[in-house]
């Protein structure tokens, strides 16, 4: 059995642990399994990946690559 994947633009605001999010920066496909809010040096968010990886909100302008199952 073959799943098709769709992909969405959105802000990086709307994505949430679970979802496959492509890495602006090196484009690579992560899957979010934490998110957590920082406030030392300004609000922000960082979105870690399950392979350590690391997207801090300050970096990230514009919309991000979200995959969709359908």
């Amino acid at each position: 059995m073959t799943s098709e994947h769709a992909i969405e633009k959105v802000p990086l605001s709307e994505i949430r642990e679970g979802d496959l999010l492509q890495d602006p920066t090196t484009g690579r496909w992560i899957k979010v399994t934490r998110t957590a809010d920082d406030t030392a040096s300004g609000p922000h968010r960082v979105y870690y990946g399950d392979g350590g990886e690391e997207i801090d909100s300050r970096y990230v302008t514009g919309l991000v690559n979200r995959q969709v199952r359908e």
